[in-house]
């Protein structure tokens, strides 16, 4: 009967199934939270080395000299930078010459000065100028008259056999400062073109006829070819310092003599030094120089060399 009613009232039948229950919305997750970061150490930087001290380094330098060689160590500063010292107490006549060529070196032919010190020992005989060695490198010095000692920037010198082997190593740390690349021909070359000298007006000097000449000319009598012109501007320092050095010297020494008898070396060895990365052989210094190749101007080194 109630169904009969509702359906004459217009009434649809109740449903039965159970609406469903909204649910409620699920959060979305919290971000992770982001990393703390760990400082990276850094680490410390090296403090900047001090400025160098010229004057500094002179006042060591000749401290040093004295406990090693003696308190009567005599000692003059040349040109700036040369620590000149004589154990015996005496500035003789090696220290004069001393002073002589490095003015010459620095009147239109080397440009730039050493910037740091070079000490130059002017030992007058053979055992204490050895017993430096001994003390320093545990042997006896390699040669009875001199060299340069580049790592402690120092000439030891044993002046009694004469002075042409200290002229020949003040070339040395000239040529470490102006012509840092140049290769060892030309720098030994120049060096040994002062072996034997004249110093005919302050500030000049020049090359003379040594004992190298014999070298050159047995040289150049059997026909070797790396004793020529050509063969010096291919020549590396590994060959220049290799079985042939002693020709190698020779051939070097009466190079630049010659061109040094024409007025030449010097404008030839400034216009290498100042244009190396575009002219690493020096070639084209030489052809600026002379005005002909090498290989056009053996013949005539060669005439000259045997005239001598």
């Amino acid at each position: 009967m109630r169904w009969a009613i509702l359906l004459a009232l217009g009434c649809t039948q109740p449903s039965t199934s159970v609406p469903p229950i909204a649910s409620a919305p699920v959060p979305a997750p919290a971000p992770a939270p982001a990393p703390i970061p760990v400082p990276v150490p850094v680490p410390e930087s090296a403090p900047a080395p001090a400025p160098y001290d010229l004057a500094a380094d002179l006042a060591a330098r000749t401290k040093a000299i004295r406990a090693d060689v003696g308190e009567k160590t005599k000692f003059e500063t040349v040109e700036g930078v040369f620590l000149i010292a004589a154990p015996s107490g005496q500035l003789g006549s090696s220290a004069v010459v001393t002073k002589q060529a490095l003015a010459a070196y620095f009147n239109n032919r080397f440009a730039h000065r050493p910037e740091r010190a070079i000490a130059v020992l002017l030992f007058d005989t053979a055992p204490p100028y050895n017993a430096y060695c001994k003390a320093h490198w545990d042997k006896e010095c390699s040669t009875p008259y001199g060299f340069y000692a580049s790592d402690i920037r120092t000439v030891v010198m044993n002046v009694g056999p004469g002075i042409g082997t200290l002229t020949h190593e003040l070339v040395h740390p000239i040529v470490e400062s102006d012509f840092p690349k140049a290769p060892d021909w030309i720098n030994e070359g120049i060096a040994s073109l002062y072996e034997a000298f004249s110093m005919p007006k302050k500030g000049e000097i020049r090359g003379n006829k040594n004992w190298r000449h014999p070298t050159v000319i047995a040289a150049l009598q059997a026909k070797k070819s790396y004793a020529s012109v050509p063969a010096l501007f291919a020549m590396t320092d590994a060959f220049f310092r290799g079985p042939h050095e002693g020709v190698n010297y020779a051939t070097a020494r009466y190079f630049c003599q010659w061109m040094d008898s024409q007025n030449k070396l010097w404008p030839f060895y400034q216009a290498w030094r100042d244009n190396f990365a575009s002219d690493p052989t020096g070639e084209k210094a030489f052809v600026a120089t002379m005005g002909k190749k090498p290989a056009e101007l053996d013949a005539a080194w060669a005439q000259w060399v045997k005239s001598l």
